[in-house]
């Protein structure tokens, strides 16, 4: 098949993603079998999707040079049809244009080239270790909790197979430090994980980006070490400018820094690199709203769910968002939509608890708070959440017993603290002074 200067581009259309540099197609995360032809033909029809494509165009696309009978065409759009469906009740993505052509018809999202520098730096010669390091990735970025936990077992699989494979190591290291950055799980139960994968993958490649990148992010949410954080991003951008993750990350640094400027450019050089990465266009709206752009930060936060209607961290921070504006009954619906796909992610439910306080719906928030002590009976509930409900509900003691909680758990979003608008009616208070001080943010 010919090449063109598309062919390092990244395709999904719903549960699929397309890599046509990797000859790869997976559904779920999962890889399809297809032949070399019908993978061939498959690329030809999304690159062109909406549009009617020839069968002439088709066969020399695919059979370049080469003399075949149109049986050719039809047997492998019949097997591509068995692969794309579903059920027995999808009518699939490719529609015959009787006498004339095929039509892919599914919304196709394109990504850029720099996509697949998530999927390319890697060094492993065992094509099932590779396979499962891209299904870790895939579901890494879906960001839900049991996602996260399905990446880790890929990337586990994936050292198992191949246990020199520094790229797997800084996957496992990407997947704890974002449950623990998510909450999904107890600061002390991921981050310290995530270092040593980091570690790991440094000692077998110390050249190694991504691996920078993830010990930046456990230094700056963790050990809450700046200096030593803001290092590890600049490293990663050094090795490799490319990696859009780190930009994200440091970003994310910058913002904790309160340098909204540097941050949110930060944030634009991740998002030219991945221009429709789900995670990457919320960080950005989580930037405007620590910044407090709420306008800006509604706008971009919308986007992403134009772009995908269920990303749970979009509706989290767009609800944080209309809090800030007033919008309280959008608010609680934007925390309820996340707590109703995501029941056991005590984030939204303390968020929501937050903004039942402040819109005078005590009992509610009481009501919501009860359920969250008992949530934590059986998983794990950052007491920064805990603290935010006492403070709307005016139980200021109870609010900083909450936070001292929250510094023994070493909580990561303590980094945020000085910047988080919800604090307003403790910030005169010499004891929230105190607070900010033991978090040590940089000059």
């Amino acid at each position: 098949m010919r090449t063109d200067n598309n062919h390092d581009r990244v395709f999904e259309f719903g549960d699929f993603t397309l890599s046509p540099k990797e000859r790869l197609l997976l559904h779920a995360g999962e890889p399809v079998a297809l032949t070399s032809k019908a993978f061939d033909l498959l690329v030809a029809l999304v690159r062109r999707s909406g549009h009617l494509v020839s069968k002439d165009e088709l066969l020399s696309q695919v059979w370049p040079d080469t003399l075949v009978q149109e049986v050719n065409l039809t047997v492998n759009i019949s097997a591509l049809r068995k692969a794309l469906r579903r059920d027995q009740n999808d009518a699939g993505p490719i529609r015959t244009v009787s006498a004339h052509g095929y039509r892919f018809v599914a919304p196709v999202i394109e990504r850029s080239a720099a996509v697949t520098h998530q999927i390319g730096r890697v060094t492993t010669e065992n094509a099932d270790a590779y396979r499962a390091y891209l299904q870790g990735r895939h579901d890494w970025s879906r960001r839900s909790e049991g996602a996260l936990k399905r990446a880790t077992e890929r990337f586990q699989h994936a050292v198992a197979l191949d246990p020199g494979f520094a790229a797997a190591y800084s996957g496992l290291a990407d997947c704890y430090a974002t449950m623990g950055s998510l909450s999904y799980l107890a600061p002390i139960d991921a981050f310290p994980v995530a270092r040593r994968y980091a570690t790991r993958a440094l000692e077998l490649d110390p050249s190694l980006a991504e691996a920078h990148a993830s010990l930046g992010f456990v230094q700056l949410y963790f050990d809450w070490n700046w200096p030593a954080a803001d290092a590890e991003f600049q490293r990663s951008i050094a090795l490799d400018p490319g990696y859009p993750a780190t930009h994200q990350w440091y970003g994310i640094y910058l913002m904790a820094a309160a340098r909204p400027t540097a941050a949110l450019a930060e944030m634009h050089r991740a998002r030219q690199r991945d221009p429709l990465s789900l995670p990457i266009n919320t960080d950005i709206g989580f930037c405007h709203y620590y910044a407090g752009q709420y306008r800006e930060a509604t706008k971009q936060l919308q986007f992403v769910l134009e772009l995908s209607s269920d990303f749970p961290p979009a509706h989290l921070w767009l609800g944080r968002t209309y809090q800030e504006l007033g919008q309280y009954d959008d608010a609680i619906t934007a925390f309820r939509h996340v707590e109703d796909r995501l029941p056991e992610w005590p984030v939204p439910r303390a968020a929501r608890g937050f903004v039942e306080a402040i819109a005078g719906r005590t009992d509610d928030a009481l009501t919501t708070l009860g359920k969250l002590k008992s949530l934590s009976e059986r998983k794990f509930v950052t007491s920064y959440g805990l603290a935010l409900v006492h403070a709307a509900l005016g139980e200021t003691n109870a609010a900083f017993a909450w936070l001292d909680q929250a510094f023994a758990e070493r909580s990561h979003w303590l980094v945020w603290l000085r910047l988080d608008p919800r604090w307003k009616t403790l910030r005169f208070d010499p004891r929230f002074a105190e607070c900010i001080n033991r978090v040590g943010y940089p000059e």
